[in-house]
């Protein structure tokens, strides 16, 4: 048997915050045994998941995602899936940022302001039921690496989307810098032309299903 971790030991070997691996351990994401407080990782089976998710985790250092891998993936797991019931397009964007819970309530005031000074520019309705919020200009202070928050809603909301139909999946996009925004911007767009993954996000999927898709998708690419 391989080297067992508790919570703690695996953060450090992520690079990530326990809480965040408390989160994906209680998504289904993350192989573990156990459950909180009293989670057990498997070092190896940890290291073949972080390789599979583009997460080049080592103890003590910060995990680093290969961009070419799986961005998608890695955006979702910095980020959160979820579900809420709002009544317009301005409150579900205030519940896809108020997802990020690792965010200061200040870094989500901010993004929230960010997102509708663009939303206020035109709709970020996609069309075939997605809305993709995101800032015009890249949130640097509190954004340091990819993140997808995404949110189904329990009714779908006028979003003026450019089909005219009603949106009922609102993938938030939130990216460090202009360039990994135009590619993150890229890969969705390209993700959202899968007929599979669109009927996926209508079915309100949890986020082990989600991730799956999403990594299918990019080994198809």
């Amino acid at each position: 048997m391989g080297e067992r971790m508790d919570i703690t030991g695996a953060a450090r070997l992520l690079g990530s915050p326990e809480s965040t691996v408390v989160r994906w351990a209680r998504q289904g994401l993350l192989p573990c045994r156990g459950s909180y407080p009293e989670l057990r990782f498997e070092r190896s089976a940890l290291e073949r998941w972080a390789r599979g998710t583009g997460m080049r985790g080592r103890a003590g250092q910060a995990a680093r995602v290969d961009y070419q891998d799986d961005l998608l993936a890695a955006g979702i797991l910095r980020g959160a899936v979820g579900s809420a019931q709002p009544t317009d397009a301005a409150k579900a964007i205030g519940f896809a940022v108020n997802q990020l819970k690792d965010l200061p309530e200040e870094a989500r005031l901010e993004i929230i302001d960010a997102v509708m000074e663009r939303e206020r520019m035109a709709s970020t309705g996609l069309g075939r039921g997605v809305a993709l919020p995101h800032p015009r200009r890249p949130v640097e202070r509190w954004i340091k690496e990819p993140r997808l928050s995404v949110l189904f809603l329990e009714e779908s909301l006028d979003w003026a989307a450019i089909d005219g139909q009603p949106v009922s999946t609102v993938l938030l996009l939130l990216s460090p810098s202009v360039p990994m925004h135009l590619e993150l911007l890229a890969r969705v767009s390209l993700a959202l032309h899968d007929s599979t993954l669109v009927e996926l996000l209508r079915s309100a999927p949890d986020a082990a299903a989600l991730l799956e898709r999403v990594r299918v998708i990019h080994r198809e690419d």
